[in-house]
């Protein structure tokens, strides 16, 4: 008796599984279920950064640091944010045209996951090295600020 109790359990489970599965894939569409087969698995493939959102780190605040050196050593202190628990630093570039010295910081993120609203601090020292007397600017992302070396 409880054989076949079990049985009748066994084969009712089945078949809700399997109309479940049906009405699945009636509702899904064949191309979103094509491109999702199609992708990488997160962190494989070069095709990568379509997953991924890299955007300017939100920067809140700079100071250019002069080192008590001969010659000077100029570095700039970095105070930004990452907007939640998935954003991370990418990377880090700085270019000089003139007496212009452009920093760019960026984040990443996975796309299309939802992630806890956890503001972290961020900081960096980002190293210029040494440069002649003059007046210059460091802009990093969207902040600006001007210094002179004498």
């Amino acid at each position: 008796m409880k054989t076949i109790r079990f049985q009748l359990l066994h084969r009712t489970v089945q078949f809700t599984a399997i109309i479940t599965a049906i009405c699945c894939i009636g509702c899904a569409n064949i191309d979103d279920i094509l491109n999702d087969i199609n992708k990488p698995p997160n962190g494989d493939g070069a095709d990568v950064d379509n997953q991924l959102i890299i955007a300017d780190m939100p920067i809140a605040g700079i100071e250019v640091l002069l080192a008590a050196s001969d010659p000077v050593q100029v570095t700039v202190e970095v105070n930004g944010w990452l907007p939640d628990s998935c954003t991370a630093h990418h990377e880090t570039h700085q270019a000089q045209e003139g007496n212009t010295i452009t920093i760019q910081i960026t984040t990443t993120r996975p796309r299309d996951l939802a992630c806890a609203t956890v503001v972290t601090e961020y900081q960096e020292n980002v190293s210029i090295g040494t440069l002649p007397a003059g007046d210059y600017t460091v802009i990093v992302n969207d902040v600006e600020q001007q210094f002179r070396l004498d």
